[in-house]
């Protein structure tokens, strides 16, 4: 059973990892992760620590000054918690990702929805993510990734 509070502690988690992505800054997006923490996709790529996530973010950024600002916004719902035990829980949710490549404004068309299933862990009375797997749901005619999973630090 989860309580309102773990609700809003980790919904209010999700809500920082997408503004720092589509509004703040993306290279900031690792400190949201446990020290060992990983971010993974389907295909079994990984990038597995602090150090790895900020790599895939800094590549990110560097595609980005190749190509111009990148506009996304990640809209994350349909949350499911269970607490695990006073300081982990587990969790999934849905991602529906609008984005495109130039400054706004742009077509209103879904690039992907995407299924998250994660797990968290307080550390210093923190929640943070422990692991983000994800999984394509639906994929838009222009989709491509652009943040490569997988890399080490």
């Amino acid at each position: 059973m989860t309580g309102p509070l773990l609700r809003l502690e980790i919904e209010a988690l999700i809500a920082e990892f997408a503004w720092r992505v589509d509004r703040g800054d993306p290279a900031t997006v690792a400190d949201l992760f446990t020290p060992d923490g990983w971010y993974g996709r389907e295909s079994g790529a990984r990038s597995v620590g602090r150090g790895a996530i900020r790599a895939a973010y800094a590549a990110r950024a560097g595609r980005e000054a190749e190509a111009g600002v990148r506009t996304s916004r990640h809209l994350f719902t349909n949350l499911r918690l269970e607490r695990i035990d006073e300081d982990s829980a587990a969790g999934s949710c849905i991602l529906l990702l609008f984005a495109a490549d130039g400054p706004p404004p742009h077509p209103a068309v879904p690039l992907l929805v995407q299924d998250y299933d994660d797990t968290y862990r307080r550390l210093d009375g923190r929640w943070l993510f422990a692991s983000r797997s994800v999984a394509k749901v639906f994929v838009g005619e222009n989709f491509a990734p652009v943040l490569p999973l997988g890399m080490s630090a």
